[in-house]
């Protein structure tokens, strides 16, 4: 299991990452939490997709995307300004350059494929993670925040639901509401801040996480 950072999705090296990763947020949105969102021939994307985000992809096998995550600097570009206002308190969002916003985390809950690092990672991890899917999520969380300190980020905003904020809670990352609880297309949805920092990172960092890799040409032909 592999932490993939694409920060060009232009190139064609990571064109099938890309397109995996569209097609898990595909399952995940639409067919599993059936939000109403832009669904062609099996993959989601949405105009954020074209503001050159960066994107951290959690990888099994050779193409197996079971994770995901979208992130781009606030000040460029912000679906909670933009789509989601109503979640901020007063309908602003304070940016400052070191705040960078997440969108579309999404994690595969169907049961991988056996192999023997999977099963070692697993075995070294069962305390704290009991399943598969709180691994996959734990590791993709762990990612951001790995990403995140190499690049000088302090915050972390994003737009999501009171589940996942009690699931982000229980793992040691706790959010910071920016505003109320409002319920969006039946789901109750909530715009917070996150602590982007060594020691969260420390917190919620499983037992065999690896370093991220950065997708590059030069590194996809070796």
């Amino acid at each position: 299991m592999q932490l993939v950072v694409i920060e060009d999705a232009q190139q064609p090296h990571s064109a099938s990452l890309m397109q995996a990763k569209l097609q898990l947020r595909s399952k995940v949105f639409a067919d599993r939490l059936h939000w109403d969102v832009e669904n062609v021939d099996g993959q989601e994307r949405d105009q954020f997709d074209d503001q050159a985000p960066v994107y951290i992809l959690l990888v099994e096998g050779s193409h197996q995307v079971v994770g995901s995550v979208r992130l781009h600097p606030a000040a460029r570009c912000s679906m909670l300004r933009q789509v989601f206002p109503m979640l901020l308190e007063g309908g602003k969002l304070h940016v400052h350059p070191r705040m960078i916003e997440s969108s579309r985390f999404c994690v595969d809950k169907h049961k991988p494929s056996p192999s023997p690092g999977y099963k070692r990672l697993k075995r070294t991890a069962a305390i704290a993670q009991p399943s598969f899917s709180s691994l996959r999520t734990r590791m993709l969380l762990a990612g951001i925040i790995d990403w995140c300190l190499s690049n000088e980020y302090l915050e972390l905003v994003t737009a999501t639901d009171v589940r996942f904020e009690r699931i982000l809670r229980m793992a040691g990352w706790p959010m910071k509401r920016l505003g109320p609880v409002t319920v969006i297309n039946e789901t109750e949805s909530v715009a917070g801040s996150l602590e982007i920092s060594k020691a969260v990172f420390e917190r919620l960092r499983p037992e065999g996480y690896r370093p991220f890799l950065a997708l590059t040409t030069q590194q996809r032909a070796s």
